[in-house]
């Protein structure tokens, strides 16, 4: 008798359980929420300037020699005001054979300058020296990771106000962030065109006119996306 009168509990259980699960979906919460996209981008002028600089026998008339060159690039950054012995470093040196056993040198420089104002009078001097094969290489800047900084700020920052307005636009307000996906950092570095010719043909540009030697900023793009829970107003 007792396990007849057990048996019928649990039957009795089971069935208010199965039935109760209906209600239980029917009445769950759906919680509203947005997602967004967020974008930002940063600007800053160059303070890293790198030129090429090559001495080379067979660019000069009467094949002037190396160690005399050295000599007239060495006196011409002194005169532009360049430590030589912390902003200039030796890229590679080769050389040439000939015919009757004549050999013609070369030797590519690195020079690290922080202004297009030192460019150009680094131009000038070089150009003053008869050194001609210099060329802007590459340009950055100092703290390029407290730029990615400021552009991951700014996106997450225009992702909210983006999540904001759609919000408000509905009569709601946006409530805690529970998502963000963060994306890859591109960077894009431009310089001035006229600043990518040789010495040779600024100097003779500049019979005509003040060549321009202002780089063009850095750009630092950045992309997020984010989730906003929504929250109703109530008056």
């Amino acid at each position: 008798m007792k396990k007849i009168f057990i048996g019928a509990i649990a039957t009795l259980a089971l069935a208010l359980t199965l039935n109760t699960r209906p209600a239980q979906a029917q009445t769950q919460q759906i919680i509203p929420t947005v997602s967004v996209n967020g974008s930002a981008e940063v600007k800053v002028t160059p303070d890293v300037i790198y030129l090429s600089i090559r001495l080379d026998e067979s660019d000069t008339k009467g094949r002037l020699p190396i160690e005399e060159q050295r000599q007239k690039m060495f006196a011409a950054l002194k005169r532009a005001d360049v430590d030589a012995e912390k902003q200039l470093s030796v890229l590679g040196m080769s050389s040439e054979f000939f015919r009757r056993r004549q050999s013609l040198l070369a030797t590519q420089y690195e020079l690290r300058l922080e202004s297009a104002a030192a460019v150009r009078k680094v131009f000038d001097e070089l150009d003053k020296a008869g050194i001609t094969n210099v060329n802007v290489t590459r340009t950055t800047y100092s703290d390029m990771e407290s730029l990615r900084s400021e552009a991951r700020t700014k996106a997450m920052q225009n992702a909210q106000q983006r999540a904001r307005e759609l919000a408000e636009a509905v009569g709601q307000k946006i409530g805690a962030c529970y998502e963000i996906n963060d994306y890859t950092t591109t960077t894009e570095t431009v310089y001035g065109k006229r600043l990518m010719m040789s010495n040779a043909a600024m100097m003779d540009s500049a019979a005509e006119a003040e060549p321009n030697v202002e780089f063009e900023q850095i750009k630092v793009a950045y992309n997020v996306s984010a989730k906003f829970y929504l929250i109703t107003e109530t008056h």
